[in-house]
């Protein structure tokens, strides 16, 4: 889940940022606890340390499980400036495990030395990706991210990923922290608008595009989100299958991620409504799988009774079990449960069974189908009300559920990661994760599953791959060059140059290619085979660095007398 606009959450906790820098690699994700006394983090409840955490009460446990996870994405990227994300447990709605978001955006801000900046001009950044890439905090008033999670559920707190039926924490804190860092857009999926237009306080939101949209390609028209109009991205954004992510390292990583064998509901005839459906996959029976299954679709037929008031809702003993029997049987769904309806068409002798929405479900998506039963073995799958109505609309019908095991699962037949682009409109979920048929699982898809790990990279994910394509480069010495154009990635970043103990007291200039004054020396003692070598270098360095205007000639005698008492190499 995620926020979709600028947030204006409250706390009564009021806490001043004061910018702060890290000397190391990585990131400092700070956690601040906004939940009341005796709720949240501070719940009281004792509880016995499991997995790893070592907290005596249910809040303890919470707090050190949330710091687990930030530290994951800590060690994960890299970033000069403290990354705050503001936190709180509260009862949230009926399976919603959490939500998260940017707390504020930014655009069109300039970087500090050699920090980059916005690499596209009138394009909002999440405001930790904005610090990241201005080498300075944009608001050191306000955090970075806002985050809130279910009061409601028994997480498993422990930080071991050993939660067998509960829900893990720690994954889905790890899941909304990276939409905080940047796994979003700003738009509103239902209208096609870009966020902007209004004042927030005192500052003016223009109306623009972000950087995930960016990245963000429609297949259909070969546009990506920031190119269409606000009419062509509404209807975008119910195009199931046909919306890509397509970056550099996202489309590098989904070879080494995504399986092949994409599972496909496909309508083969008639032509007019013939293409690849959105569907919705059941908890019992086989999934699809290949050669998978095909046939006529036949809508069935069953009592209208106390079991079921229609004769379109399978709740009974088919009365046309025969025009079923090998074919793929179309149900309407209501009253009794899907696996009663599976069963019933199973019996009557169909090959698989598609439940499409009734009408008190009309608008909704397909829905996952939940039920137990051993003995129901066909595929079975949900399609929305309006392509049920849609098929019976147009019988005679031939369809297919299958794997087509030349597409990756979760990815187009150009190898890019597909977006969750559900029809219709899921609010906080549609356009900002991963397309839900995804294999192996990923951590951004719309619902957690249980397989999922807490590594957030290839060859186990593609989390951290997204990210760097909105602009969370690696900067392994964070001087703000990136690592790959970097001529040295760990920089002596000392404030004057020390060659062999000896402080010059020159000041260690940092250039344009990433290397400092003391990294050029340390080049130089490493190629160098003699003493004598090592110093002649460093006079010519010096005397090139003096020629340049970046140091004077008594630094320059600092630095070579500096190398000529230094026993190096």
């Amino acid at each position: 889940m995620k926020t979709k606009t600028i947030t204006a959450f409250l706390f009564t906790l009021i806490v001043v940022l004061a910018c702060s820098t890290s000397a190391f690699a990585g990131a400092n994700v700070i956690v601040i606890n906004a939940d009341g006394p005796g709720e949240g983090f501070n719940d009281p409840t004792a509880v016995a340390p499991v997995g790893g955490n070592s907290g005596t009460t249910r809040g303890q446990q919470r707090l050190i499980a949330f710091q687990f996870a930030a530290d994951i994405w800590g060690a994960t990227l890299d970033s000069n400036q403290d990354i705050y994300v503001v936190a709180t447990f509260n009862p949230l709605g009926t399976n919603v495990l959490g939500s998260a978001g940017a707390w504020d955006v930014f655009s069109d801000f300039p970087g500090t030395g050699l920090y980059p900046g916005a690499e596209f001009p009138e394009t909002w950044y999440s405001s930790a990706l904005a610090d990241k890439r201005a080498g300075v905090d944009q608001d050191n008033t306000s955090p970075d991210i806002v985050a809130q999670f279910s009061s409601n559920f028994n997480f498993y707190l422990g930080l071991d990923n050993n939660h067998g039926a509960q829900p893990d924490l720690v994954v889905v804190l790890l899941h909304e922290l990276a939409h905080g860092l940047g796994f979003q857009n700003f738009v509103n999926e239902a209208t096609g608008a870009n966020l902007g237009g209004f004042t927030d306080g005192g500052r003016f939101y223009p109306i623009q595009t972000d950087i995930y949209s960016r990245h963000t390609l429609d297949t259909t028209n070969g546009l990506f989100w920031d190119q269409m109009t606000q009419a062509e991205r509404q209807a975008s954004a119910v195009r199931y299958g046909r919306v890509v992510w397509d970056g550099i390292e996202v489309n590098a990583g989904v070879p080494n991620v995504l399986s092949f064998g994409s599972p496909e509901v496909r309508v083969i005839s008639p032509a007019a409504i013939a293409g690849i459906y959105q569907f919705g996959t059941a908890a019992f029976g086989n999934p699809i799988s290949s050669p998978g299954v095909s046939g006529n679709v036949i809508p069935a037929l069953d009592a209208a009774d106390a079991a079921g008031p229609t004769t379109t809702d399978g709740c009974t003993a088919f009365t046309n079990a025969a025009a079923v029997a090998g074919n793929i049987a179309l149900v309407e769904r209501g009253t009794c449960g899907f696996v009663v309806k599976a069963k019933n068409a199973q019996d009557a002798g169909a090959v698989a069974v598609i439940i499409y929405n009734n009408a008190a479900n009309a608008g909704a998506a397909p829905p996952g189908m939940a039920g137990v039963d051993p003995t129901v073995t066909i595929p079975s799958v949900s399609l929305t009300r309006a392509d049920g109505l849609s098929i019976v609309a147009n019988i005679p019908v031939v369809a297919s559920l299958s794997l087509n095991l030349s597409i990756r699962a979760g990815a187009d037949a150009a190898g890019r990661a597909r977006l969750y682009m559900p029809f219709p409109v899921v609010g906080g979920s549609s356009g900002s994760h991963y397309d839900s048929i995804a294999s192996r699982n990923l951590l951004m898809e719309p619902a957690i599953n249980p397989d999922l790990t807490h590594n957030v990279k290839a060859p186990d994910d593609l989390t951290l791959e997204l990210l760097r394509d909105t602009g969370w480069f690696p900067d392994a010495d964070l001087d703000g060059r990136a690592d790959s154009f970097d001529c040295e990635p760990n920089s002596n970043l000392a404030p004057t140059v020390v060659v062999g103990g000896c402080n010059s007291g020159v000041p260690n200039t940092l250039f344009a290619s990433g290397c400092t004054i003391s990294d050029l020396i340390a080049h130089i003692a490493a190629t160098s085979k003699n003493h004598g070598k090592f110093v002649a270098g460093v006079a010519q360095l010096s005397g090139a660095l003096v020629a340049n205007g970046t140091i004077t000639s008594a630094q320059k005698d600092a630095i070579v007398g500096c190398a000529g008492s230094a026993n190096i190499p």
